[in-house]
């Protein structure tokens, strides 16, 4: 058996390296990571193709980058790009003269279509901040006005994607021009022509298109050839934590974002706080966010509460505690559904074939997931082996949900039916739910109530369990691990703990924990308890006290044998029970 109870250390990540390190450097400057692409090597490299001046006719002109379209990033982005442009040339200027326009190259950047930085952004473009525009107030002369694709002219602009997308007229004007090398005025009106001819600007301009998942797919459908041609790059939201100078690094980061914001600086006492509601953002103790906004929202709350000139871990502690009260209505108005019974979790009896899953619900538009108890309930009748799950049968059931009970099907059909067909047929259920449901992580606890149910041995309402199976029994991965551990804990707590209660978990979901700390607190004090599995017969060992398989003892596999073959034999004899069941039943049939 791979059964491992988890101590107060193992359901949080170790942040010994950052309390026991007071001399961690958190100076900006000390690596010299002095820009945003200093921390994304792949989506430097990208900006440096862009950028690299070899055949200017031959280069590539459009970049793709995932990323957040913000102003905070748009403007780190900007920063850095800067970096990689050598200076241009200070563009072009028209000059007006008895109707007549003349394109002459620019003296200065106070001239009317001079080059106003190497590298421009913007998150919302239409017509005219692109691209200009021709006025021509009544009774006067007419009025050139610069656009961004001027004011960035030789060097790279950066443009939001998903404005770009709305608006497909611009887009493919500016594909045009930036491929043509070549700024054609004309008018935004087909009815109203330009009034005189304005001689073309020469255009040497790369584009950054900046977009999320979704509208890179949908520019992807729009024009998959452009799509492909384009450099393209992932501005990574996670850091990966292989070794503990990658935790200087992401430190650093966070150091640089508030320096940007111009927030104050974080104290080394916030780092170990800051850590831990890290990866309990990304859900893994290995990864940490280098999501912008995600960072600002933090830093900017936590100097909401300070207590001194730095954010230190009172400040943050403070911020993240407001944070959680402000948005815990919904998840306490649905706690109180069980507190007051109206949803039934026993958590202190054994019961044959009921079992306490564990599930996590999203609303739309609330910021966090909520952990739900399941209780779920398998009964066991004479049938020809059929698993009715009766979520699926009333179409509550997805896709996914369906394929975990056909698997757990297959685990009992292999396990019980090699010689015969199983002379039992059963029924799943999730008590209390009246909504569709789906994921199959409810698969293992599912599984044990099957077991318990035809081995009629009870189960330990005391342990709730989460986890998916294999058709082999192997308990694999699930998600949400957090919040359905705490959803079940807040029950517990409730109804009184008992010292045996806990959660059941697989193996591979423990580097996923980072549990609050009254979780951790009970665990610490003997009142909770959380288990790691690797099969589905070390769950069902905790579960009912009684072993799988055991050749030398009684096993709940043996009970199960047993219980076939007595029905078997009851099958068999003519004037069984069982055999005059069938003929009354076929007699009622005919009729």
């Amino acid at each position: 058996m791979a059964i491992k109870q988890l101590n107060s250390q193992e359901v949080q990540p170790d942040v010994n390296y950052i309390v026991n390190n007071s001399d961690i450097k958190t100076n900006l400057y000390s690596d010299g990571l002095t820009n945003l692409l200093s921390w994304q090597p792949r989506v430097a490299a990208a900006v440096s193709l862009l950028c690299k001046d070899n055949n200017a006719h031959y280069r590539s002109r459009f970049m793709l980058l995932k990323g957040s379209e913000s102003e905070l990033f748009f403007d780190l982005l900007q920063q850095s790009v800067k970096i990689n442009l050598a200076s241009s040339d200070l563009g072009y200027s028209y000059y007006f003269s008895d109707n007549k326009i003349t394109l002459t190259k620019a003296k200065s950047k106070q001239d009317n279509f001079a080059v106003q930085d190497s590298c421009l952004s913007a998150t919302i473009v239409d017509m005219e901040k692109l691209f200009g525009c021709v006025r021509q107030p009544e009774n006067s002369s007419i009025k050139l006005q610069a656009g961004l694709v001027h004011h960035a002219n030789g060097g790279v602009l950066i443009l939001g994607l998903r404005s770009l997308l709305a608006q497909p007229i611009i887009w493919a004007k500016l594909k045009q021009m930036v491929l043509s090398r070549t700024f054609e005025w004309f008018s935004a009106d087909d009815s109203h022509p330009l009034p005189l001819s304005i001689p073309s600007i020469p255009l040497d301009l790369r584009i950054i298109l900046v977009g999320d998942r979704q509208s890179l797919a949908e520019l992807q459908d729009f024009e998959p050839e452009f799509y492909s041609s384009s450099i393209y790059a992932e501005f990574e939201n996670e850091m990966h934590i292989t070794e503990s100078s990658r935790i200087n690094d992401w430190m650093n980061y966070l150091q640089f974002i508030s320096k940007r914001m111009a927030l104050p600086q974080i104290d080394h006492s916030a780092f170990a706080k800051i850590y831990k509601y890290a990866t309990r953002y990304t859900g893994d103790q290995y990864y940490l966010p280098l999501s912008i906004e995600w960072v600002q929202s933090l830093l900017l709350n936590s100097s909401y509460f300070l207590q001194n000139e730095n954010i230190d871990a009172l400040a943050v502690g403070k911020a993240l505690e407001q944070k959680a009260w402000r948005e815990n209505y919904l998840t306490e108005r649905f706690h109180d559904e069980f507190f007051t019974n109206q949803i039934l979790i026993d958590t202190k009896s054994q019961v044959v074939g009921q079992i306490n899953g564990l599930s996590v619900i999203e609303y739309p538009g609330y910021p966090k997931a909520i952990g739900e108890p399941t209780r779920l309930s398998c009964l066991v009748h004479f049938g020809d082996g059929e698993l009715i799950d009766i979520e699926r049968k009333t179409d509550l059931a997805g896709n996914i949900h369906s394929k975990g009970m056909m698997i757990m099907q297959a685990f009992i059909m292999s396990e019980f039916a090699i010689n015969h067909q199983l002379p039992f047929s059963t029924s799943l259920v999730f008590e209390q739910s009246y909504s569709e449901i789906d994921g199959d992580s409810a698969s293992l606890a599912g599984l044990c109530a099957l077991i318990s149910a035809l081995s009629n041995q009870p189960i330990d309402q005391q342990l709730a369990v989460t986890g998916s199976v294999d058709q082999f029994g192997h308990v694999q991965s699930i998600g949400g691990v957090n919040e359905k551990i705490e959803g079940f804990f807040a029950v517990c707590q409730h109804q009184g703990l008992t010292g045996q209660q806990g959660v059941i978990i697989p193996a591979s979901n423990q580097r996923h924990l980072s549990l609050s700390d009254e979780v951790i607190d009970a665990i610490n004090d003997d009142k909770f308890s959380i288990w790691t599995v690797e099969h589905v017969a070390d769950a069902l060992y905790l579960l009912t006290g009684i072993a799988y398989k055991d050749e030398n003892n009684i096993s709940l596999y043996k009970l199960i044998h047993a219980r076939m073959q007595s029905m078997l034999i009851q099958d068999r004899k003519p004037d069984g029970w069982l055999s005059r069941w069938k003929k009354i039943a076929k007699s009622n049939n005919t009729q």
